[in-house]
């Protein structure tokens, strides 16, 4: 029968790792722009959703892909079978091969592009577009090291960014920041997902419901640019010259905070990488000091005052 989604025991797969593409909604659900439709059609189109998009080398992860393209023609099957899926009527799927994709050119030209042409970061490669409904929010972990465990892998779940009674500004930004340190373009996820087919009366296709998302971490963000573009060993040297020939500053001294040291400019504070301890679970220790916390006084030069170099009124 028209109008219906379906889905079987094949169809429910995770996707394996997979890199994280830009526009996801993650934190919160997010209505995207649609085309024009009326009454109770695009109300639906237009609700607030979750969504993630992951992309797959199709040489290094062929065997994933192959799994993933045969649990969506699992979901077809299911459809095919009850005589409700029409061959000859083109299907709308949410894995695709980028190097084959055709899509809209820009929001103003409608011309019809490769995808991969498009956007050159994905040539050679296979992308899942998932999502879920804004009451199916999925759940999201992180992989975290088990104290005491020689390096046993737990899954953390990541704080509910729901705004609840009491919640101050500054608990609300903590928990922001926490998402955005673990989950950004970029990053390694695996994905839950449920494939399940669907059939309208001039239109079919697959949708992937996004169930769950693991963050596996160590993957190199796509929504920064990296510092060493920018400032290469060359630039550092011209401000050190800049810098002497200039001003009378001196720069702080890291002695013992490691190569990952912070220096605050402002009271010469050191702190390495290993002085503040990471919070068991999320909501116990947000928002307070760790007891490990050690600081260091970065000395300056007899003679010199300490400054940043920077007026006060200098905007962040």
């Amino acid at each position: 029968m028209k109008g219906t989604i379906v889905m079987s025991k094949n169809t429910q797969v995770e996707t394996g790792v997979a890199v994280l593409e830009h526009g996801f909604a993650l934190l919160e659900p997010r209505a995207w722009a649609t085309k024009k439709k009326e009454g109770e059609e695009a109300a639906k189109a237009d609700a607030p959703k979750f969504s993630a998009g992951v992309d797959f080398d199709k040489k290094t992860q062929a065997d994933q892909i192959k799994k993933l393209l045969a649990a969506q023609e699992a979901a077809v099957e299911v459809l095919r079978e009850k005589g409700e899926w029409d061959d000859d009527l083109p299907g709308k799927f949410p894995l695709y091969d980028a190097d084959t994709k055709k899509v809209q050119a820009s929001a103003t030209d409608k011309r019809k592009v490769i995808l991969s042409e498009k956007k050159p970061q994905l040539a050679g490669r296979y992308v899942l577009s998932t999502k879920s409904k804004e009451d199916k929010r999925p759940d999201v972990r992180y992989l975290a090291l088990k104290r005491g465990a020689n390096g046993a892998m737990i899954p953390v779940a990541m704080p509910m960014p729901l705004l609840e009674p009491g919640m101050t500004d500054e608990q609300v930004n903590e928990v922001k920041a926490i998402w955005n340190k673990h989950v950004y373009p970029g990053q390694n996820v695996n994905l839950g997902v449920t494939f399940r087919a669907w059939t309208m009366p001039d239109s079919q296709g697959v949708q992937a419901r996004l169930d769950s998302v693991t963050i596996v971490g160590g993957g190199k963000r796509l929504d920064t640019v990296p510092f060493e573009s920018h400032f290469g060993e060359e630039k550092l040297d011209e401000m050190m010259e800049w810098l002497n020939a200039n001003t009378n500053f001196q720069l702080p001294t890291v002695e013992d905070g490691g190569a990952d040291a912070t220096v605050d400019v402002q009271t010469g504070e050191v702190s390495g990488p290993d002085d503040t301890a990471a919070p068991v679970e999320f909501g116990v220790q947000l928002g307070e000091p760790s007891k490990k916390t050690r600081r260091r006084k970065a000395e300056p030069k007899q003679g010199d005052e300490f400054s940043d170099g920077f007026g006060d009124d200098m905007p962040l």
